[in-house]
């Protein structure tokens, strides 16, 4: 009896291996920060390239124009912005 009980832990053993017990990646943080300050860096360039856009668009446009669409010329900054938020 003694001779299974032991047996049969020594087979469990041999399931035990160093990636069960440690399945992460011991970088997997870093690496997870790193790829979120990639994607916070692109999306920041995506919203900035559509306010510079939307604010060199409109800061072209004359005041008689910007008047006949609704818009003051004060109006210009937060409008891009808004353009940008809503990406």
């Amino acid at each position: 009896m003694r001779w299974i009980n032991f047996h049969h832990w020594k087979r469990k053993t041999k399931e035990v291996t160093f990636a069960n017990i440690l399945p992460a990646h011991p970088l997997q943080g870093l690496m997870a920060y790193i790829h979120q300050v990639k994607a916070d860096y692109m999306e920041f360039h995506a919203k900035k390239a559509i306010y510079d856009r939307i604010f060199s668009q409109l800061s072209a446009m004359s005041n008689r124009d910007l008047t006949d669409i609704g818009i003051h010329y004060s109006d210009i900054e937060s409008i891009a912005a808004q353009a940008a938020e809503m990406r």
